[in-house]
């Protein structure tokens, strides 16, 4: 499941990339030969490029948090087990919705995402016994009042049954699970409650994951191994008509919709390092998000993780490594390429989810020494701290009420 907050992970919670440049140095000039050779002295290297300026300024006013649609779930580590806990963004209401069990393996239950229209939510239960690790999804109502109800449906137990994505209606809940195979998509039509209807919609011996929903719900795009090595693939809502739309020995993987329907952002490691690219719905049209490459004698591996696009579909934002356990949020302009950075790095800074008005950004940051959440505006100012209690709060879910 997903990676402990101390690990900056790549394929599921994280990633990051910081991209050193300059020239060479300069040769020391040869002495004249009638002069005794003087020592050489060590080239001197090139300055690197300093970090851009981040936003400062004061933290949210409490008008603003009060205004904050919705309320916001997330995973809570504690002592005594994980737990899904919810808070306004105003910082009051916190409260624990569900308890998982007390274990010293992987969280024993986990927020999924929410339905658009904020009545349902998906959660992720994991049971670890004897050696055995299994799986299961739920489909769990959230009152008006965000309570979090009992299971209106549960899935079959599996090794893995992960990636729950809702369509934009809210009527299916499409996942990867391995339920009689190593990985298939299956979709959850929930269009009658009372009678939740499973549909297999991928039936292929290799592995296919991280299914994610066109902005019209009539396309699913999703990783397949397939073809020898994981590639992004779409097909029709149904299961029908699979098209490849990357094609590259190496792996690409978690791809992400535009909001409207024109680009899929995804990560891949084409390039020695987990890095966001971007191309049309068909494939065509490639490219790297972000313009510098690696540094070759870079002391940590780089990557780039979590594209979010932004609610005006203008900009996406994402997470970058700048060092061995630290990250930082940027957010890049898909018109001029522009980076603009919205926290320092300084810290582990990821997961950047938006408010449903689009007007915050929650993030989880230890930069308090506990891992916690934070609120922002989209522009990187007014970092203010959500949560507050001892152990890490980490996932968050925004949830429209």
């Amino acid at each position: 499941m997903h990676r402990r907050f101390t690990t900056f992970t790549s394929a599921v919670l994280g990633g990051v990339l910081v991209a050193a440049c300059g020239g060479a140095p300069e040769t020391p000039a040869k002495p004249a030969p009638a002069a005794p050779a003087a020592p050489a002295e060590p080239p001197t290297p090139a300055p690197a490029p300093a970090e851009p300026a981040v936003p400062a300024g004061p933290p949210l006013t409490d008008a603003e948090r009060a205004s904050a649609p919705g309320r916001i779930f997330h995973l809570a580590e504690r002592e005594d087990g994980a737990t899904i806990d919810v808070v306004l963004p105003s910082g009051q209401g916190a409260k624990t919705m569900l308890r998982g069990t007390a274990s010293a393996g992987p969280p024993s239950v986990l927020p999924g995402p929410v339905a658009p229209g904020g009545e349902l939510m998906a959660v992720i239960t994991v049971d670890e016994h004897e050696g055995a690790h299994f799986e299961r999804i739920e489909v769990r109502p959230l009152t008006e009042a965000g309570e979090l109800g009992e299971p209106l449906w549960r899935s079959d137990a599996a090794p893995q049954v992960r990636s729950p994505a809702w369509s934009p209606d809210g009527r299916t809940l499409a996942f990867e699970a391995a339920f009689s195979s190593f990985r298939d998509i299956y979709g959850l039509d929930l269009s009658e409650r009372a009678k939740p209807k499973l549909n297999r919609l991928t039936d292929h011996p290799a592995g296919n994951y991280e299914p994610a929903w066109s902005p019209d719900g009539r396309q699913i795009a999703f990783v397949s191994s397939r073809d020898g090595n994981a590639e992004i693939y779409v097909m029709r809502a149904d299961g029908s008509e699979v098209k490849r739309i990357t094609h590259f020995q190496l792996d690409d993987w978690g791809p992400v919709w535009s909001k409207d329907g024109g680009l899929l952002a995804f990560l891949s490691n084409r390039e020695s390092a987990e890095r966001i690219f971007l191309c049309k719905a068909d494939g065509t049209e490639l490219r790297r998000l972000t313009p510098d490459a690696p540094a070759p004698d870079q002391k940590f591996e780089p990557a780039e993780a979590e594209p979010t696009f932004t609610p005006d579909g203008q900009a996406l934002v994402f997470s970058t490594r700048t060092g061995p356990q630290q990250g930082a949020l940027r957010r890049a302009d898909l018109k001029t390429g522009a980076i603009t950075p919205l926290t320092a790095g300084t810290s582990s800074d990821r997961e950047p989810t938006f408010s449903p008005d689009g007007k915050l950004l929650v993030f989880a940051s230890d930069r308090d020494g506990d891992p916690e959440l934070y609120l922002m505006r989209p522009d990187g100012t007014g970092v203010t701290r959500l949560t507050e209690r001892k152990g890490a709060d980490w996932l968050p879910r925004w949830s429209p009420r």
